[in-house]
């Protein structure tokens, strides 16, 4: 089973939100400071850690998020470590209810009217994800819609039709914290790095598409070939996406050269 048919599969019935392979590992971790478990807007506000700093435990009160976007049409992959986390993730998904069905409907890449990726579509920009994405690809967005002679907003959405994420721990951490080696057991991990390999690649080897990796690029154990661009550690740490930057030069590139 495929990283896309693995999460599509997948039925969050209740809290704990963990891939059924990643289970037997993720459970061993209750009793210790890997992760946590809130099950309500209420509970996680309330507690007496909420928003601390320094927190690296993974959250498994929060649907996971292994890939956004239109994963199978993109031609522009963005390779993350795993996804963030602000006081915004626990309000959406518990009491915002289009929210939180948009975060399933990307878990079965179920698509209708606005852009595949949530985080550039304008009816989430209230979320800490919309002004994360957004903020990095805000003047690569201003780039192209002068380049195309489109408003903001329409080169915003034709940007969001063909970028897609993928995560190499899917579990939401304010931080990440390989306790125990969780990036070598977790069974989402080897999907997510598969799937790469056996379905991204070769569409990156034809021209197809390009790939940048932000984060933990020697985790993604990517070949060194034209159309994937890796971050040095240095680049990482803010893992920029401008004009200037190393990715969003690309964008800017094959983009143009897809026109």
């Amino acid at each position: 089973m495929n990283l896309l048919d693995a999460w599509a599969n997948w039925q969050p019935a209740s809290a704990p939100f963990i891939l059924e392979r990643d289970r037997d590992i993720l459970n061993s971790k209750q009793s210790t400071d890997t992760v946590v478990t809130y099950r309500s807007w209420r509970e996680a506000c309330g507690a007496p850690d909420f928003c601390a700093l320094g927190d690296r435990r993974l959250h498994l009160g929060l649907l996971p998020q292994p890939f956004f976007g239109d994963v199978r049409r993109a031609t522009v992959y963005i390779l993350l470590l795993n996804p963030g986390l602000g006081p915004g993730d626990y309000y959406g998904e518990y009491e915002v209810p289009n929210y939180r069905a948009a975060l399933l409907a990307n878990l079965k890449q179920e698509f209708r009217g606005a852009s595949p990726f949530p985080f550039l579509n304008p009816e989430f920009a209230w979320h800490g994800g919309f002004n994360w994405w957004h903020g990095k690809l805000a003047k690569v967005i201003g780039r192209l819609a002068s380049a195309r002679r489109v408003s903001f907003s329409e080169a915003r959405s034709h940007l969001g039709s063909v970028i897609a994420s993928i995560e190499l721990v899917p579990y939401h951490s304010p931080a990440f914290k390989n306790a125990g080696g969780l990036v070598r057991k977790l069974k989402s991990v080897d999907l997510a790095r598969r799937f790469v390999a056996d379905f991204v690649l070769p569409r990156v080897q034809s021209g197809e598409a390009i790939v940048i990796v932000t984060r933990k690029v020697a985790a993604w154990n990517l070949p060194e070939r034209p159309g994937v661009v890796a971050y040095s550690a240095a680049q990482a740490r803010a893992a920029h996406l401008t004009p200037e930057s190393p990715g969003g030069l690309a964008i800017l590139r094959h983009l143009r050269a897809a026109e």
